[in-house]
Order: C-alpha cells, then structure tokens, then sequence
C-alpha cells in the first residue's frame, strides 16, 4: 500500500521548506459515505476542499478507517494534503447514572471522541481491530431492529413502502448502515412512491399520524423529520443501543493510539442551541481534566459556535499547551461548505485561522513522524513528548510545503 512519507527527507530537510508564511486553511473532521455524509463521494469532498482553498483536509468517520485508500488517491490527484483520524463514541457510566452531559447535548455520559494524525499505511493491533469489529457488530444488530420496527409501522400505515437493508448498504452507503441512511432511504422512498406533494404529505401524515412541519419538497429537511419522528428515543422504531457499541473514554483513548494517533476531544461549547453542557461550562476546569486523563489535543467545529464564545474557549486551552483543530464535519444530509466558518455564517478571524492552522501542522507532523519510526506530539503511550510545539508546527508546515511543492 503506498507511503506518500516513504521517499520524504529526514527533519532537518523538511524543516527548510517551513517558510513561517501566512496561516493556511485547513479541516480536520469531514465524514465521508464511509460512514455518513453530506458528499456524495469521497472524490465531491475533495474536489470542494481543492475548490475552497482548503490546504489539510481530514477524515474522521466513525468507527471505520475503510475510507483512507480512496482519500489518499483523491487527496494526491488534487494536491489537498490528506490527515487521516476517526471518531468513535464512549460512555462514561458514572455521569450517565447523574445527568451529566459531555458533549451530546441530549444523552448523559455519552461522550464524542476522535483520534487524529494516524500512521497510514494504517497499522494497529488484533486487540484494536477487535473492538471496532465488535463495536460494528453491535450497531449492525441495531440498524437491522430499527428497520424491522420501522416496516412494521410501515405495513400499518403505509404498507407501498418497505425498507432494505440490503438495498441501504450496496446502494446509499460505502460502509455500515446507520440510522441516517434509514431516514435517507425512506425520505427517497416517499419521494418516488409520490411525486405529488399532496399525496406525499397524506403519507407523511399517516406515517406520523400528524401533519409534518417542513417543506416536504426539501430532502434535507423531511430526512431531518423522519429521523426526529420515527428513529429517536421514544418513537416508534427506536432501539437503544447496545453497551457494547460504546467504549469507556481510556479504552477510546488507546484505540487511537495504537492507530499512531493523538486522542482528541471534540469540544460541543454552544452547539447545544443554549448553555454549554455541565461538563463543558467551565472551560478551564474541562481543559485540565482532560490533561489529566492525558488527552492534549481539542477539536471544534465552527459552524456550531458563537465566534466569541469560541475565541474564549480557544484561548484558553491554548494558553494551556492543548494542540486545537477545527473540522466541520458534514455528518448530515446538509451541504454546507468545508471551510470551517463559525455560527450564521461568521468567518474566522484572524486568531482563530492561525491557531487551528498550527493545529493542523502539529498533526501533520505527528503524521510524518510517526512514518519515520519516532515519537511525534505524544509517543505511544500518550506521553506529551519533549519536543516542543513550535518545533512541531515547522515540521508540519515543512511537510506541507514539501508535499504542494511535488
């Protein structure tokens, strides 16, 4: 499998083609149909990020690297270097069994974790590749429930529709079926059974048993709709999710790290749609726990945060040492665009872009690092290494350089 750092120079070499320039732009969090996306392919994400000057773009699906091959071979065709991670979910019981949020806003003790700058080719142990399997396992069996109680409402009340899971995968998906892929496959099931949005809106109404309230001609919005009325918690074809689809945050954190990567909190702030969550309030106190279980890199997604807000958090756990990036992860069937932008649409200012593209060039560096057999920003057991930040900045931005200029 190709090692685009196999013919790369040692560090010192690298380091001369750092030019100190102006901070590029970069994403480090997009999901691909590897799992869910707004893209219809991995070649569209590309393509937009070459198209809006995103310099780094990273993957992130959850619980699958499946996708890297074919996002090297984009990434190279279009000179967009590639960062490789993946995000997973982990649980802590004990704030679950108190009501503390972390950052999913509507379930206590779930916890959104990511792994960035993973060695690629990828190598990990048989103990790793064994948790992901059992994690896909677990959410297989509950996709197939969730559409087994959703054909039964179906035949019901709607008896024209039924759902495949077969169709779902080899059709709607380049990976695992999740509960997105359901509420996209009945929205275009709808769609085509009745053209007529009259007739589509009786259908809507018998599914629900009310009347919707979107614009039913809009496939993002009645998707959105049907997931909200029919597959969350307490609608007719919810299944809760089994323990085993979930990982305690230490077992996250070293699922990453045997992937050659840096554990990585995603941090929610206000993308609650109010206060931030109990565990995130105080961004201070959030930033040294995290340093205390030994995760030293924070993720934010922009579009989620009011700019000030963000700055404060920013500013913060940068004067704390932590590496930050910013993604916009594009887990939904809305297209927005892949540079990172904060809430109604407010461009990053100029703290904000220089701070996340350090980020993205210490990850790049780890990336390199790691490729040539030594410890990058954390070594293999999580350790912060000694070498310093600013050091790690220049060998990713060197990288970088080297990589547009061949």
């Amino acid at each position: 499998m190709f090692n685009m750092f196999e013919n790369y120079p040692d560090i010192d070499k690298i380091i001369s083609y750092y030019k100190d320039q102006k901070a590029g732009f970069a994403n480090l969090h997009i999901h691909t149909p590897y799992s869910f996306s707004a893209f219809k392919n991995v070649s569209e994400a590309i393509e937009l990020a070459h198209d809006q000057n995103v310099i780094v773009l990273g993957i992130s699906d959850f619980n699958t690297t499946q996708g890297y091959e074919e996002f090297t071979k984009e990434c190279l065709k279009a000179k967009v270097f590639p960062a490789y991670g993946m995000e997973t979910i982990a649980l802590s019981v004990d704030d679950q069994k108190t009501g503390a949020r972390w950052n999913d806003p509507n379930n206590p003790g779930r916890i959104y974790f990511c792994g960035k700058a993973f060695q690629y080719p990828l190598i990990s142990s048989k103990k790793t590749l064994d948790i992901l399997a059992k994690i896909a396992n677990a959410l297989d069996i509950q996709v197939r429930q969730m559409i087994a109680k959703l054909n039964d409402h179906l035949k019901n009340v709607l008896p024209k529709i039924q759902l495949d899971y077969n169709y779902i995968l080899e059709n709607m998906t380049n990976g695992t079926v999740r509960e997105r892929h359901l509420a996209k496959a009945l929205q275009q099931a709808l769609m085509k059974k009745f053209p007529d949005v009259s007739d589509r809106a009786k259908a809507i109404k018998a599914i629900y048993g009310k009347d919707s309230q979107v614009d039913i001609s809009n496939e993002v919005l009645l998707q959105e709709e049907l997931r909200s009325n029919l597959l969350k918690a307490g609608k007719v074809a919810f299944v809760e999710e089994s323990p085993e689809a979930y990982l305690d945050i230490d077992t996250a954190k070293n699922v990453m790290l045997d992937m050659g990567g840096i554990p990585c909190y995603p941090v929610l702030v206000d993308g609650t749609k109010g206060d931030p969550t109990e565990i995130e309030k105080d961004p201070e106190s959030l930033c040294d726990m995290l340093i205390e279980k030994g995760i030293y890199c924070a993720e934010f997604i922009p579009a989620r945060n009011d700019i000030n807000i963000l700055k404060n958090y920013v500013s913060i756990f940068k004067d704390k040492g932590m590496v930050i990036t910013a993604g916009t992860e594009h887990n939904t069937p809305m297209m927005e665009p892949i540079y990172p932008r904060c809430k109604n649409n407010v461009p990053l200012d100029e703290f904000l872009k220089e701070t996340f593209w350090k980020g993205a060039c210490v990850i790049v560096a780890h990336q390199y690092l790691v490729s040539k057999g030594q410890a990058g920003y954390v070594d293999s057991s999580g350790n912060r290494t000694d070498m310093e930040k600013e050091k790690l900045e220049s060998i990713g931005e060197g990288v970088i350089s080297y990589y547009l200029s061949k």
